[in-house]
């Protein structure tokens, strides 16, 4: 092999032992590598903090972090490194429980320069391999990314058309819209459709980030910045460089961070904290919020400024109740995905659970779908999902006024009786009817079952007469 390709062409070497170490920078850059070589495994997560490498080789032993976190690291900041881990003879247990962990190859050591470059050639043809499974995935791209978004109503028709326009644009996009109506659906269909396609989405969510962190967060911090900050971390403006950065929730981003964003998106600089050197970056902003920003704006709980400065485009996704033609597309989507996750047949769909769904309100739109799907199939013995499946809201909705909270809603001791009697009988179905064996399954004993049985039937009787 006379050099590695360019897939592999920086390389990481984690190596205590100078006396290998340095033969093998030595070798990789013959090979035309650019190498990065420390020698304990703190300095190796810091170097992967601070750069990206195609290719790693780490000890398993090694002073501070070991291979395995080496290796974990590396894979969580980007699953295409190959790591390479090296490991003596005697700990080739070691070596194995690497590779289940993700690891690429191995070399046992004392380990000759065929074998290194036995390990680039497999290395690279993997790599290679990876770059044109990424490119077919992405001449397939333009489809797949909006055949991703269910949209046979018109208004989602809407959405994808305006998608379509704005993707190949730089413009900042602001998502509006109701809790698991599907921003984060749109923001991934404006990215695979853009020039940056080809680089990350990197997402946050302001609100699941404590306000003391969210800086760190987005800019990164310098080791020693605050207390806990062990080592460099690059922000997500960082990471995101060259591709696209998207900010759920950001209304709820204080007025100090609020305030720090709309410097980083004037000038495309910023510094990590505790640091002094000022980073530029090239990224393509959107942000989500299921909240107004610009009546926010308007009531000076949200910067005018970074409201005019992101809302270049704003796109309202509509909530699930306003796009009645995808819910029986949806449905079959989730019970299909919802069955291979449970590794059971996939059910058919009753017309009466489907005319339901159709008008029950969805406060939570279609993360709630989901997790009706996956409930019903989860309580569904038979090769149909009946009404019976889903919760008594929603076989008892009948297209009233969804801002009413009492309007899809049975009493509490009924909808209390039936779903302890649906959820009996489901243990019963499962067992073929014997009692023992259903009564495991719920944790009680036979008799608290006998007992529980009457009960649920005197419930019933009492809730509905």
């Amino acid at each position: 092999m006379d050099e590695i390709c360019a897939d592999c062409r920086h390389v990481l070497v984690v190596e205590d032992e100078e006396t290998l170490r340095l033969p093998l920078v030595d070798f990789l850059e013959s090979r035309g590598a650019r190498v990065t070589a420390v020698d304990n495994g703190n300095a190796g997560i810091e170097a992967l903090l601070r750069a990206d490498f195609d290719l790693v080789f780490t000890d398993i032993r090694l002073p501070g972090a070991d291979g395995f976190q080496i290796l974990k690291r590396a894979l969580e900041i980007s699953a295409q490194t190959c790591v390479v881990v090296m490991t003596a003879y005697a700990d080739v247990s070691s070596a194995v429980r690497a590779m289940r962990m993700g690891a690429h190859d191995y070399l046992a050591k004392p380990f000759s320069f065929d074998s290194v470059d036995t390990v680039l050639l497999r290395s690279c043809r993997q790599s290679q391999l990876v770059r044109e499974r990424d490119e077919l995935r992405r001449e397939a791209d333009g489809e797949f990314a909006i055949s991703n978004i269910i949209a046979c109503s018109i208004a989602m028709q809407q959405v994808l058309d305006t998608v379509k326009r704005v993707a190949h644009s730089d413009a900042s996009v602001v998502l509006q819209g109701e809790t698991g109506s599907g921003k984060e659906l749109v923001a991934e269909a404006l990215h695979r459709l853009s020039p940056r396609h080809d680089k990350r989405l990197v997402k946050l969510n302001c609100a699941a980030v404590p306000e003391t962190l969210i800086e760190s967060e987005m800019f990164g911090h310098e080791r020693g910045a605050f207390t806990g900050a062990v080592a460099r971390k690059r922000g997500r403006f960082e990471v995101a460089d060259g591709g696209t950065l998207f900010l759920d929730e950001i209304a709820d981003l204080s007025p100090a961070g609020q305030a720090k964003l709309l410097r980083v998106l004037q000038d495309r600089t910023f510094e990590r904290v505790g640091g002094v050197d000022t980073l530029k970056v090239d990224v393509r902003f959107i942000a989500a919020s299921h909240r107004d920003l610009r009546q926010l704006a308007q009531e000076g709980k949200f910067r005018e400024d970074l409201y005019y400065r992101i809302g270049v485009i704003t796109i309202r996704v509509p909530p699930l109740r306003e796009r009645q033609a995808d819910i029986e597309p949806l449905t079959r989507v989730m019970v299909g995905r919802a069955s291979q996750q449970l590794r059971r047949t996939e059910p058919d769909i009753s017309d009466e659970v489907i005319e339901r769904l159709k008008v029950y309100p969805f406060p939570g739109n279609v993360r709630e779908l989901a997790n009706l799907t996956e409930r019903a199939v989860t309580l569904c013995d038979g090769d149909r999902l009946e009404e019976w499946h889903f919760p008594p809201e929603v076989r008892a909705s009948n297209g009233a006024d969804a801002d009413d909270p009492a309007a899809a809603f049975l009493p509490l001791q009924e909808a209390s009786a039936r779903f302890e009697q649906e959820y009996v009988s489901a243990a019963l179905r499962r067992t073929g009817g014997r009692k023992t064996e259903a009564a495991k399954l719920l944790g009680i004993s036979r008799k608290t079952l006998w007992a529980r049985m009457k009960d649920v039937e005197t419930q019933a009787d009492e809730a509905t007469g």
